[in-house]
């Protein structure tokens, strides 16, 4: 589900396989979709090669990233958020001064990556990348926002468990990707060290 507000904004996946980002400045409340695929066999998502066990992080989304890495992305005196929804957890951390960064843990998407590689002709942009080694993509199902500064990056932690962190800042659109994909590092970083 996704919430905006002007304090704190909120945003997770609202479908198990497509993906959703909220855009700047709108409100509203989006809803699962029903009868997608998902992915399997014949994903052309590439193996998570070191599996990561995420169980902590998905029940504490919050953990996910630390009050340093948070300000490290350049969010002041940042307030955090949680949520939880048939979907997954999430947490979302708002800068005293604008901003936010959110990381959601995936859960209702059993193949990982692969549900969405099933479904990427329908992304309005689809970037494959690697975060620390992590397959991962850029890719967003509402709308390319990137030149609105939000831009979403998800990361296979395993081959059945993805995560997207979304960095959301208007005032700083040409950095958007970049810090969403400094989260994610962070994010993997922390799983790493036992977050």
């Amino acid at each position: 589900m996704a919430l905006r507000q002007a304090a704190v904004s909120m945003c997770l996946i609202a479908a198990a396989v497509v993906v959703v980002s909220c855009s700047s400045g709108t409100g509203g409340r989006a809803e699962p979709a029903a009868g997608i695929p998902t992915g399997g066999p014949t994903s052309q998502a590439p193996k998570v090669d070191q599996p990561l066990n995420a169980s902590t992080l998905v029940a504490q989304p919050c953990s996910s990233l630390t009050t340093g890495n948070v300000t490290g992305i350049g969010l002041s005196n940042p307030v955090n958020s949680p949520d939880k929804d048939a979907n997954g957890t999430s947490c979302v951390w708002a800068g005293e001064a604008g901003g936010s960064i959110a990381v959601s843990w995936v859960t209702a998407n059993t193949h990982g990556l692969s549900d969405l590689y099933v479904k990427q002709s329908t992304f309005s942009y689809w970037q494959p990348t690697t975060i620390a080694g992590y397959p991962a993509v850029y890719a967003d199902a509402l709308g390319d926002h990137r030149s609105d500064g939000d831009c979403v990056l998800y990361v296979g932690a395993s081959d059945q468990l993805a995560f997207f962190t979304e960095y959301d800042n208007p005032g700083d659109a040409a950095h958007a990707c970049p810090l969403a994909g400094k989260a994610a590092a962070d994010v993997i970083a922390n799983l790493k060290g036992g977050a």
